[in-house]
């Protein structure tokens, strides 16, 4: 095997190894996709989870006929200690609903456990129906607030694997391996378009379709830039690590595709197999 076939295959390897890597990658960030998903259809749409003295912010779409926050009002049953603090008023990004945001504290919390916390209105909202105005119940906003004794033991009870093994959401390490997995994909595409670089150089054509005949193997390969192969050149048949086989003949040829006839003989011919014209007949 001389210097230049053994470069091509060595940059070969390389480019496999790298398209490996990257499918590991993007099935691990699928895996961690799942977690997250699995995650967000077991939790509760309005669940909210608080360390033992701490506070953290909470939003919602402000009641029906409130105008600001001071229209509203919360009741926070099963949880001594745990205040709610109406601090603004601001329209929605999204949609432009009316929203309110507030602030939950647990620093006064007796002790830990899980609570209901319910919004309502103060002002009753109106329908009407038809000439008649009936008083309507307003529809409330509950929330189930869970107040942890440390962030290790909210952390060890995350419905999301991810999070409780990393500490990470697993959405953000989605995105991390993704990234990984784009990158190696960049690699492979670089050390496939050096390994193709090389085999030309040595004299080599990669086979990219094989068919079977009657009359034998049909190898289908894409000629190297500036090759001028003609029909019944006589070419050499080389495994992928480079070891020869046996000899068979161009059948046709053209600038985007030419086609080696091989015997029935011996090992049939794989994908990615070589091909190399005799030296006596290269051009």
């Amino acid at each position: 095997m001389n210097d230049a076939l053994r470069h091509a295959l060595a940059a070969q390897r390389k480019a496999r190894l790298a398209g490996y890597v990257s499918a590991c990658f993007w099935a691990l960030a699928v895996l961690f996709v799942v977690d997250g998903l699995q995650m967000l259809m077991r939790s509760d749409f309005n669940q909210m989870d608080l360390v033992l003295g701490e506070q953290a912010p909470i939003s919602g779409a402000m009641p029906l006929q409130a105008k600001s926050r001071e229209d509203i009002v919360a009741i926070i049953e099963g949880l001594d200690g745990l205040s709610f603090t109406p601090i603004t008023d601001f329209k929605g990004f999204w949609l432009g609903a009316h929203m309110w945001r507030a602030t939950l504290d647990a620093r006064a919390v007796i002790a830990p456990g899980k609570g209901i916390l319910t919004v309502l209105d103060l002002v009753p909202a109106k329908s009407t129906t038809g000439n008649a105005t009936i008083m309507v119940q307003n529809p409330t906003q509950i929330f189930t607030v869970t107040v942890w004794p440390s962030q290790e033991a909210m952390r060890a009870a995350h419905l999301s694997l991810t999070l409780r093994v990393t500490g990470l959401s697993a959405f953000l390490m989605a995105g991390l391996i993704l990234a990984c997995a784009i990158g190696a994909g960049v690699v492979n595409i670089l050390l496939n378009t050096a390994a193709h670089k090389a085999f030309q150089q040595a004299g080599f054509f990669i086979i990219h379709g094989m068919r079977k005949t009657e009359a034998g193997y049909q190898a289908i390969f894409t000629p190297n830039a500036g090759s001028e192969l003609q029909a019944q050149q006589p070419v050499s048949l080389f495994t992928p690590e480079g070891v020869e086989q046996r000899k068979g003949i161009v059948a046709e040829c053209s600038q985007s595709k030419c086609i080696a006839h091989f015997s029935l003989d011996g090992v049939p011919p794989g994908f990615c197999w070589l091909l190399r014209c005799e030296p006596d007949t290269q051009p």
